[in-house]
């Protein structure tokens, strides 16, 4: 398998393999080889407790077979589909690496079925649901829906199936500008009519503001058209590295040249950020994305923009409305109107980051060790209406008599004014108010074009030294997303506050992931920018991989225990 990219990089989007004349490429897939999947079944056997899975496997061919196995295949080479169409009708062409036909017609007899050759190598064998056909050219037997589909089988599919399982153990790739035009236009009108089934008047909605809505979500179809006719290359793969002990799923997706999907992929090329040091990968979790749209396509989505901005208003607007006569808020005027105010100050906050285009969020939960911090910063337009906001939302909080007030401007660090508060954990929340103490230590930084908040006894500390860390990164390019979660220090942290009926299986998945080296026990979401387009990495490492094992073989021994049928691999 290839190793993982360690950052982002440009590659060129695959170009659509040839066909035969008349047709067009829409997809193909791969699988590995024989071989190659034999050893990843016996790599995720190991996890599930059921080693040497592959031999198993073997031998039940082996039986169905009468000891014939999979011969005629050589294992060496993958599978493949490739679908191709006329412009009409599709026609999915089977790739198998069977250079010679006599062993696998043999067997096919064994079974009781009759291959009759038509003519020309072509054979056709019913099935009980079918009828299919096949055909051995060269190193390869095609097999297809029909007899015409067979002439158009590629010559040698080697390449284009290389492509994929080069990089994994199963793949598929989509070349949408291929797809027919009419088949666009269908996709795009089923997508048009559930708008439309699913956009009713709610009660209590009036007619205008119903308008509204529709003419947001038309619009937003809209889009999404204008981005589906931009579509270029689509592909899905999953590997297993047993080497590197892990697994991992790609989405990959490129636009056309000159085409909205092109452009809006061009917020993720060279992202830098002013709060990558918000971002721990060692921590139980940490986020850090960062992009910025580019001008043409916000003044494209600007009359989009608008409406989405005003919609959210509206509804929070209505929303607080209902709270205030259902008496869910203090029948108090001045706290009503300090929480409209800071409603208000919200989604003007958000309004500014549609506008710019720009996202910049970095953040981290760390709960290793004693006590546990939480850190969080992101770029604002105007940081002083967040802490306007929560000026207005602590006025009204204060008619409570038990708020415990806030601190405002208590402290400076590097430029950031410092707001805290402590809000005590009542005695009630048992276990929790045990795990993280009488009282939880909140604060809110507010500096130049940025907002900070930080949670927990270490809060303060790791606030500072990520503020003091991000200004040293400034200039360094990241991904344009990534979140890390250490699954081994979110399940000890989950066994200290877990009920007595969850604790003994949180600590049997924790003891089997006792001896996984340290850092590998992570899942990781990444995504990385490639030429028109974008890659999103879903990985799965070593300790995951062996508390999913161990959960499936204990969930399949309670089963069996249950008297119910075993279940796990």
């Amino acid at each position: 398998m290839a190793p993982l990219v360690a950052r982002a990089q440009a590659v060129a989007a695959p170009e659509a393999p040839a066909a035969a004349v008349g047709t067009q490429t829409i997809a193909v897939a791969a699988l590995t080889d024989y071989n190659q999947l034999l050893r990843e079944i016996d790599f995720l056997g190991e996890l599930g407790g059921r080693p040497a899975t592959s031999d198993m496997i073997e031998g039940m061919l082996a039986f169905f077979t009468g000891g014939r196995g999979l011969e005629g295949l050589d294992k060496t080479r993958p599978i493949g589909v490739v679908l191709q169409t006329d412009g009409a009708s599709f026609a999915p062409i089977g790739c198998l690496p069977i250079a010679d036909l006599t062993p696998v017609l043999e067997l096919a007899e064994n079974f009781g079925f009759e291959p009759v050759e038509i003519g020309a190598g072509v054979y056709e064998l019913e099935l009980p649901e079918q009828t299919v056909y096949f055909q051995q050219t060269g190193d390869w037997t095609f097999v297809a829906p029909t007899p015409l589909a067979l002439t158009q089988a590629p010559a040698d599919p080697s390449s284009m199936l290389k492509k994929l399982v080069g990089t994994y153990d199963l793949g598929v790739t989509l070349y949408a500008q291929n797809v027919p035009d009419m088949y666009r236009q269908i996709a795009l009108e089923q997508l048009r009519q559930g708008m439309e089934e699913g956009l009713v008047q709610q009660e209590g909605e009036t007619e205008e503001d119903f308008q509204a809505r529709r003419e947001l979500a038309e619009a937003q179809i809209e889009q999404l058209g204008d981005l589906i006719e931009g579509l270029d290359v689509v592909t899905i793969g999953w590997s297993i590295d047993s080497e590197g002990k892990r697994t991992f799923i790609d989405a990959e997706l490129t636009g056309a040249d000159g085409s909205d999907m092109a452009l809006a992929m061009d917020a993720y090329k060279d992202p830098t950020s002013g709060v990558a040091g918000f971002h721990r990968p060692t921590a139980a979790m940490s986020l850090l994305t960062s992009g910025v749209t580019p001008p043409e396509l916000l003044e494209k989505q600007k009359g989009q923009t608008e409406a989405a901005i005003e919609m959210v208003r509206t509804q929070i607007d209505k929303a607080l409305q209902e709270q205030i006569e259902a008496g869910k808020l203090p029948d108090d005027p001045d706290v009503q109107a300090a929480i409209e105010g800071a409603t208000d100050d919200l989604v003007d906050v958000y309004a500014d980051m549609l506008r710019t285009g720009r996202i910049e969020i970095g953040g981290s939960l760390d709960l290793a060790g004693e006590g546990f911090d939480l850190i969080v910063g992101g770029y604002v337009v105007d940081p002083s209406k967040v802490e306007s906001a929560f000026k207005k939302l602590a006025e009204a909080a204060s008619k409570d008599e038990k708020f415990p007030g806030v601190e405002w401007g208590y402290a400076t660090h590097s430029g950031v004014t410092l707001h805290g508060m402590t809000v005590p954990v009542p005695a009630e929340a048992g276990q929790l108010r045990e795990a993280v103490g009488e009282s939880v230590r909140v604060i809110m930084g507010v500096g130049n074009e940025r907002v900070y908040f930080a949670a927990g006894p270490r809060g303060e500390e790791s606030l500072k030294a990520a503020i003091d860390g991000s200004a040293a990164l400034t200039d360094k390019t990241i991904l344009p997303g990534e979140l890390i979660v250490s699954v081994g220090q979110v399940l000890g942290a989950a066994e200290k506050v877990a009920p007595p009926n969850a604790a003994p299986m949180i600590g049997l998945i924790l003891d089997a992931m006792k001896d996984t080296p340290p850092g590998a026990d992570r899942l990781v979401i990444t995504s990385e920018a490639i030429d028109r387009g974008m890659r999103v990495r879903y990985l799965i490492e070593e300790g995951v991989l062996k508390a999913i094992g161990k959960a499936a073989a204990t969930a399949a021994a309670m089963q069996q225990q249950r008297g119910g049928p075993p279940g796990g691999f």
